[in-house]
């Protein structure tokens, strides 16, 4: 049996005192950012909610669990009725788009995922053992672990919860998960070697890709979960000291040179991103690098910019000079072996 982490555990935090204090010297973008979140999830889960089919509004991830940090994302997962699946996500995401892009006016973004993780009433009922190869059911399942009903007609959002809460843990579970990730991670080393001689950025991000999902595998088995797509690496590299492997974190980020290391060609949105995400890091206390910072949002942007541009290649998104993309794939098979 794999044992979950506590419900509510919260990283560092310098407290609301802190913050007060700190105010003079941060971005006033970051000012108030508990109150900005709460509101905002309100707004979310109220539009949401008012779509016709939407019986059930989870809010998840690190705001669900009160784990948020000032550029924290909101996590909604809808379950609907009497509209199928694939309709009602489509009109959830493009509520969630609305909004998200209304919020931006303010002068900060702050993304709302809602719609991919869309589930019908008449599903929670199975094995969440036997849907690991389903997306919403790999990353749903995760993502409502520690949230709270935001709306819950008929008990819908109250029943995925509990599931979440009795399951993803589990024994069985987590093997499907590390399966999952596994599959993911060679396709993704399959189409790096596809890539390798005709595109080299888009073979690098999926080498990068296949690193994460390698992760992922080492995440569940420890028995934690991840989660924070612009802190992602620094957050790996301390479960694998906590969990007395540091060593298999540094041969991961090595095969994909993803260690930190300076960067001057980032566009001017992203380096405004990575100063902004710096200071709201140490905001909460994080222990955290600039140049650790850096890397994390790199990483993470530049394969979110391909995945919606997959005929850019800019020098901030391409591969380090010294980087061979077969010799990663090779180093990388070998780690998802061990």
């Amino acid at each position: 049996m794999v044992w979950p982490p506590a419900i509510g555990a919260r990283p560092a935090d310098v407290g609301q005192a802190g913050e007060l204090r700190g105010m003079q010297e941060t971005d006033p973008r970051l000012r108030h950012w508990r109150a900005r979140l709460a509101a905002r999830a309100e707004e979310a889960a109220t539009a949401v909610g008012a779509i016709p089919g939407v019986a059930g509004v989870v809010l998840g991830g690190s705001f669900g669990r009160g784990e948020h940090w000032p550029l924290s994302d909101l996590d909604l997962i809808v379950v609907g009725a009497g509209r199928p699946v694939a309709d009602l996500a489509a009109e959830v995401d493009q509520c969630a788009y609305q909004l998200s892009e209304m919020w931006g006016t303010s002068g900060i973004y702050t993304a709302v995922d809602a719609g991919r993780l869309t589930f019908d009433a008449g599903e929670l009922s199975g094995d969440p053992a036997e849907r690991m190869d389903d997306h919403r059911w790999l990353h749903g399942l995760d993502k409502v672990y520690g949230g709270r009903p935001a709306r819950d007609d008929d008990g819908v959002a109250s029943a995925l919860l509990e599931l979440s809460a009795r399951r993803r843990f589990d024994e069985a579970v987590v093997g499907r998960r590390v399966e999952a990730w596994l599959a993911t991670a060679q396709r993704a080393l399959a189409d790096a070697q596809r890539r390798a001689d005709d595109d080299a950025t888009a073979a690098w991000i999926a080498v990068r890709q296949a690193a994460t999902a390698i992760a992922e595998v080492a995440t569940e088995r420890w028995g934690e979960r991840a989660g924070s797509l612009g802190r992602y690496w620094t957050l790996f590299e301390a479960r694998a000291r906590r969990h007395g492997d540091p060593a298999f974190a540094d041969r991961l980020l090595t095969a994909a040179h993803a260690h930190p290391a300076p960067r001057a060609d980032v566009p001017e949105w992203l380096a405004d991103r990575i100063a902004l995400s710096y200071e709201a890091r140490q905001l909460v206390g994080e222990d955290v690098t600039p140049e650790q910072n850096a890397r994390d949002n790199h990483l993470a942007y530049a394969g979110l910019y391909h995945r919606r541009f997959p005929r850019s290649a800019y020098t901030w998104m391409r591969p380090p000079p010294d980087a061979d993309v077969r010799a990663a794939v090779g180093a990388l098979r070998e780690l998802a072996r061990s």
